[in-house]
């Protein structure tokens, strides 16, 4: 068994020895996972927990030789500190070793088993998958199509690592005031997404480059291409007319998009467009509905758009109005108060 005192002790939820007993309460607070024990100490695990509206904390130790194997269904991003003692991912192509002080990160795309010795000792953060593959979105102002996939390892010094701990521990610590206050969901929300955008910004991820924006200057054809489609957001220009007018192949401005913009031409024209759509709800004429600014950015499917909108920034164009008007509301009474 370890030494390190738990850091969540206020949080305690269970001391046990029974491999059922601690198996159901780690697919609860975790994920659904198979487990294993293997010769050794017999089991004497402890669990505390923090949970907020997704999102979760749990500080873990089994105390024994244990090997959990994540069902494909887990959809979770899990963040791991290791506090005290040695343990292995095992990966299809390589092994990371969990090293004291550090951060391994397992990825739900990613099928990985994870070993722990008996004094093994972690504390996790458990982030849904589809939140933040939303908060990227919302980032990029973009669709997301590939898998979010964090680097495996990074060690005790690194500014991430760093700011992870000091965030566990602030989040446990405000945990019983929340509770007390009844805080609105609302406020939870922007806590958590707080969260999600600094694991996306300081732990590095296949989408780093892009939220960190692309330094590669671009090719004359692929500036001239950006200009274009800028200029045009309210009726698209078909790929062959703009490879045509920028003077390269189709495959190639395609292939030139993708490699300095990381986006397709198509892509980055509704990338774009639906940034204007999102300024002008905005800052809405006087009277306008959300119909009115669609169709006059050149929209003729406002129910797709609607779907793609609210993929790229949690809420409809709807909501986003109203959310808008509310506020200019309250400050246009609070000048007449004054």
């Amino acid at each position: 068994m370890g030494t390190t005192p738990f850091l969540l002790q206020k949080h305690a939820i269970l001391r046990t020895d029974s491999q059922e007993v601690i198996r159901e309460h780690v697919t609860h607070y975790l994920c659904p996972h198979r487990m294993r024990l293997f010769d050794g100490p017999r089991l004497a695990s402890r669990l505390s927990a923090v949970s907020f509206d997704q999102l979760a904390i749990i500080e873990l130790q089994y105390g024994a030789n244990v090997e959990i194997d994540p069902v494909e269904e887990s959809n979770v991003y899990l963040f791991r500190i290791t506090l005290e003692g040695q343990g292995t991912i095992v990966y299809a192509d390589r092994q990371v070793s969990m090293i004291q002080g550090g951060v391994t990160v397992t990825s739900p795309c990613q099928r990985a088993l994870i070993q722990t010795s008996p004094n093994c000792h972690n504390i996790i953060v458990r982030v849904p998958r589809h939140r933040l593959e939303q908060r990227l979105s919302c980032r990029l102002e973009q669709r997301i199509d590939l898998p979010i996939i964090f680097d495996h390892y990074f060690p005790e010094h690194y500014p991430g690592t760093v700011f992870l701990l000091d965030t566990i521990k602030y989040f446990a610590r405000i945990t019983d005031s929340l509770n007390q206050q009844n805080i609105p969901r609302q406020q939870t929300k922007l806590m958590e997404d707080y969260l999600y955008d600094s694991l996306l910004g300081m732990f590095i991820n296949n989408y780093s480059q892009l939220l960190n924006g692309n330094p590669s200057p671009l090719p004359h054809y692929v500036k001239n291409a950006k200009t274009l489609i800028d200029q045009n957001l309210k009726q698209s220009i078909e790929l062959e007319t703009l490879a045509s007018m920028v003077g390269v192949s189709k495959r190639t401005l395609q292939y030139g998009f993708q490699q300095f913009v990381g986006l397709s031409p198509k892509a980055y024209f509704t990338q774009q467009r639906m940034k204007n759509v999102h300024q002008a709800l905005i800052n809405p004429p006087r009277g306008h509905r959300v119909t009115d600014v669609i169709m006059q950015h050149g929209i003729n499917s406002p129910g797709h758009f609607s779907a793609l909108y609210k993929e790229v920034y949690g809420v409809t164009p709807v909501q986003t109005l109203q959310s808008n008007r509310e506020h200019t509301t309250g400050n246009e009474l609070a000048n007449v108060l004054l």
